[in-house]
């Protein structure tokens, strides 16, 4: 190599600063690097870190510590000063010796704020290695630590400062909290899992490949989302070992069918439709004629289920709501029934898109992977998945709202308790979960100002209804699936003779969710509703979706009660959640005069001043129950109260 090739070099990287420097000004922004005193005028920092000579990635060297070098560089890195500069020779003088001796070896120093770093020596170095596109270089750090506050940014980078401890890796930086909660979990790993080195590289190797596949102009295309936001939702779907395995063309192809989802701003979850109760279409008698004879041809539908029915009482319920749908259509519809296990899922759905399924339903959680591969495989494909709301444009969710029946079920409680405590057992701290503990404690309240809900899982070790009889619960209920050893299903139980016996009933109505799906597509309303982000069915009792039934052992008082609120729900006169309510820490969260939003009533993660329990995390739960958790994952918990003791820094 010459001196006139490093000269070259220099034009190269002279006409990409040029290049920055006048779109940057069109757009009436700074052309010029970062300076790091300017961006921390008014930030407080709790210490600094000297992590050593580590080697960082280039693309994260974004500006330089102090504004005495910016004006010889545009905010690119690349040189903006003539050839004939004093500045330019030594740019080229660097890269000759780079190119005739092997290399830059020399460390630079340089700040670290943020997950960015600022040069305070060594800025031509980075210019040099960052014309030739190389991907890191070696550098003496010191990190500048903010103080801790609940913003979602210094969130989100505490939680990367431990997972750098962990792994020593900076190329992997999220911007969400609970990020990095969520990629331990998907690789199988606990919150102080030691990295070996062979971990790192999977994961790094992984990450350089979506690197490499997911392009800046992809990225225009993905508010919000930097590569490994994608590379984590990718993870969501397919199997960590897959994608080690992928090499770059198959890796796109594994990506692009759920760029539809990438491509919605994260900021939009509001803008979910959430379908509160079925649409009701008069098109009269006539009209309605003309378009069954005009069907050639009957919709065919596939339920995928996890579970035979003789097996799963779950699945037996939707069994139960298909054979209901089936018989409202007759001869309009045409269906079939499948068995998929997470391993074979996605088998079985290509077997039933080539038995020619135009909608599929499935009815289990567990499924959601194989259910959004299907989707964006086949993107004519309608496909439900019973489950609360998730933010996937490619598929549909449906569910009941379980808090309602709840409610009744707690004001029947508070009726009869006598004061004592009354037992509540859950299944899954998951989206929709904590509004029906907080719903039923309510109902209790509402009947006796005294009572208190006393709070177990099934997801976690031991057993709840034993805990909650020891510690003299009377009444207790139950979440769907938490009672193997009766028959009748979830609702209110009262403890006597050794054994529960029940006093009234959640009743799900899946044949009635499902006809009005059904109707909805076959008459059109499915289009209409395409242009939302996500679509969700989350209908309570004025859909007939969902109802308490009473036994006859409650006393007259109960029974009336009971119809009053059930009439109440149905006619909209009741809310359970237009009330004041503060949780566990004395937080008024409820303040009775605003009606709260579905998303707000979904996405509850706390739990009512009037319950004595917690929300346990994922990894605390059994391990049979930690997919589900992590799969339909309630938001982060709220900040703790001022004066909370900040994280360590060495975390």
């Amino acid at each position: 190599m010459s001196r006139s090739d490093a000269i070259q070099q220099y034009k190269v990287a002279l006409r990409a600063g040029q290049k920055y420097f006048n779109a940057q000004e069109a757009q009436h922004k700074s052309p010029y690097l970062a300076v790091l005193d300017e961006l921390t005028n008014d930030t407080l920092f709790s210490g600094q870190q000297a992590l050593g000579v580590i080697e960082i990635p280039l693309s994260l060297v974004v500006g330089t510590f102090s504004a005495g070098r910016k004006t010889a560089f545009a905010g690119n890195y690349m040189p903006i000063l003539p050839e004939n500069s004093e500045f330019a020779g030594k740019w080229v003088s660097l890269c000759d010796a780079h190119l005739s001796e092997g290399g830059i070896r020399d460390a630079i120093k340089c700040m670290e704020f943020l997950g960015r770093f600022y040069v305070i020596e060594g800025h031509k170095r980075v210019s040099v290695l960052k014309s030739f596109g190389a991907p890191s270089i070696m550098a003496e750090v010191t990190r500048m630590v903010p103080v801790w506050t609940d913003t979602p940014e210094i969130k989100a980078y505490y939680e990367f400062m431990r997972f750098y401890k962990q792994t020593g890796m900076y190329d992997i930086q999220f911007t969400e909290p609970g990020s990095y909660a969520r990629l331990l979990d998907r690789l199988g790993y606990a919150e102080d899992h030691v990295w070996t080195h062979d971990e790192r590289a999977n994961l790094l190797s992984i990450y350089m490949k979506f690197s490499r596949v997911v392009t800046p102009r992809m990225l225009v295309r993905m508010p919000g989302r930097q590569v490994c936001d994608v590379m984590l939702e990718c993870m969501e779907v397919y199997s960590p070992d897959e994608l080690i395995k992928a090499d770059d063309a198959r890796l796109q192809k594994l990506v692009m069918p759920l760029m539809r989802d990438f491509e919605v701003n994260p900021d939009e979850a509001a803008d979910t439709h959430i379908s509160m109760r079925p649409e009701v279409q008069d098109k009269g008698l006539v009209r309605q004629l003309l378009e069954d004879l005009s069907r050639p041809d009957a919709l065919k539908i596939a339920f995928i289920y996890s579970a035979p029915p003789e097996s799963s009482e779950w699945t037996a319920a939707h069994d139960e709501g298909r054979r209901r749908m089936e018989e409202a259509f007759e001869n309009q519809v045409l269906v079939r029934t499948y068995i998929a296990t997470r391993e074979t899922a996605d088998a079985v759905m290509e077997t039933a898109v080539a038995d020619g399924a135009q909608v599929i339903f499935v009815t289990a959680p567990l499924l959601m992977g194989s259910a959004r591969r299907i989707a964006a495989m086949h993107p004519g494909l309608k496909v439900l998945v019973c489950a609360l709301s998730v933010p996937y444009t490619g598929i549909r969710t449906y569910y009941a709202r379980v808090y309602e029946a709840k409610f009744v079920l707690g004001a029947i409680a508070g009726t009869l308790c006598g004061g004592e405590p009354i037992g509540c057992v859950a299944q899954y701290p998951i989206l929709g979960v904590p509004a029906a503990i907080n719903a039923f404690a309510l109902g209790a309240r509402m009947t006796c100002p005294d009572a208190r809900v006393l709070l177990e899982w099934s997801c976690m070790p031991g057993n709840p209804y034993e805990k909650l009889m020891k510690a003299g619960a009377r009444l207790i209920t139950g979440q769907p699936g938490t009672l193997p050893s009766l028959k009748d299903g979830a609702g209110l139980f009262e403890a006597c003779g050794g054994g529960l016996h029940s006093l009234a009933r959640e009743v799900w109505n899946w044949g009635r969710m499902y006809q009005k799906i059904v109707r909805s597509i076959l008459d059109g309303g499915w289009e209409q509703e395409d242009n939302a982000p996500s679509v969700n069915y989350w209908w309570g009792m004025n859909g007939g979706v969902i109802n308490v039934r009473l036994s006859e052992q409650l006393t007259p008082g109960a029974s009336q009660l009971a119809d009053i609120l059930r009439s109440g729900m149905v006619n909209g006169s009741i809310q359970p959640f237009l009330c004041e309510m503060k949780d566990q820490r004395g937080t008024m969260r409820l303040d009775g005069e605003r009606w709260l939003t579905p998303i707000e009533i979904m996405q509850m993660n706390w739990l009512s001043e009037y319950v004595t329990g917690i929300l346990p995390k994922p990894d605390e739960v059994l391990e049979m129950s930690r997919e589900t958790t992590r799969l339909l994952a309630l938001p982060e918990e709220p900040a703790e109260p001022k004066g909370q003791q900040e994280p360590s820094q060495e975390e």
